[in-house]
């Protein structure tokens, strides 16, 4: 071959690899943030994933895991919506818990539907929380609260005096506003009232939460200063086949959501999970609901997604959701 070529051939590759490096380096500019470049950016471990969000930043402009029936562990393929137990979904990274009482024994037993989680609030629930606080104090609880049954009257007594409990106290989140910062909450539980306990309650009243609907909801405190969700609870499915739709319910909330301006402060709550008896079980539905979701959060870049609440979130699909959510944040740092 004429030397010519070889010299033209070696030409041709040194510009072919040059134009390589630069595209390969405006990728890295361009596409990776800016903090995800600095060698010292710190590493977001699930246990205490909080400890790296600024502190002035919005509570409702984090993307907040949570858990769905938090405590229900048990109940069969109707009914079990988790496989690890509060304390596992602690260190898992879950900050967001739904739970579910009812009166039994003279204290609140968790429950899903008719089926009792053998744990009390009172003995197994809130210690859990307040132990997990007093050993990881940047970090803070989202709790929703729902009576699963029962009559009001033991539901509100046996609640309230939890609530008021003067050990209990320093740990809650005792007056909602819509701007409440992460450092205005850390170390501390801020409650969702699903259904009334007292006048003096710590945390917000949820009104005007419709079933099985997406929705603006109200949340009170109790001197009445309001803020307010944007609410995606559509649960009740005909089969697994609907999967899809409660896929597309979810990212409708979010995407909705995740564009609100930064000013804003309205919150959001998204639940994943759903059911559709008697093939879509709570299983079937996180099989496919989880997995694509965690990947379209992050195909759409999406900011801050409030919370998610999820179904069997020690699961592969749940994982990866858990985690695309929780790294999110780092969008806000």
């Amino acid at each position: 071959m004429h030397p010519d070529i070889y010299k033209n051939i070696h030409t041709m590759k040194q510009i072919y690899f040059r134009f390589v490096g630069l595209w390969s380096f405006m990728l890295y500019i361009f596409c990776v943030p800016t903090h995800a470049q600095n060698a010292d950016f710190p590493t977001l471990t699930p246990e205490a994933w909080m400890q790296h969000i600024a502190g002035s930043t919005a509570m409702c402009k984090l993307s907040i895991p949570g858990t769905h029936d938090s405590g229900a562990t048990r109940g069969g393929e109707a009914l079990q919506t988790q496989g690890s137990d509060i304390s596992a979904q602690l260190t898992q990274g879950i900050r967001a818990f739904d739970i579910r009482l009812q009166e039994k024994d003279n204290m609140l037993g968790v429950f899903h539907s008719e089926a009792f989680q053998h744990i009390y609030w009172e003995k197994d629930v809130l210690p859990a929380f307040i132990s997990f606080l007093q050993k990881h104090p940047s970090e803070t609880l989202v709790v929703s609260l729902k009576r699963e049954g029962g009559s009001a009257e033991s539901y509100a007594r046996l609640l309230t005096t939890s609530l008021e409990d003067s050990h209990n106290q320093p740990y809650f989140v005792t007056d909602f506003h819509p701007g409440l910062t992460l450092d205005e909450c850390r170390g501390k539980i801020l409650f969702l009232h699903r259904d009334k306990s007292s006048d003096n309650y710590p945390g917000a009243a949820c009104l005007n939460w419709a079933d099985n609907a997406t929705c603006l909801l109200t949340l009170r405190n109790k001197d009445g200063k309001e803020g307010y969700a944007l609410l995606q609870d559509e649960y009740q499915y005909t089969s697994a086949q609907e999967t899809s739709k409660k896929l597309q319910a979810c990212l409708r909330n979010l995407k909705e959501f995740s564009q609100e301006p930064q000013t804003s402060e309205r919150w959001g709550i998204s639940f994943a999970s759903a059911t559709g008896l008697p093939t879509g079980t709570p299983q079937a539905f996180a099989d496919q609901i989880n997995a694509p979701l965690a990947h379209s959060i992050a195909q759409y870049g999406m900011k801050h997604c409030g919370i998610v609440f999820i179904d069997f979130i020690e699961q592969e699909g749940g994982k990866k959701l858990v985690m695309k959510l929780i790294h999110s944040n780092l969008f806000n740092l």
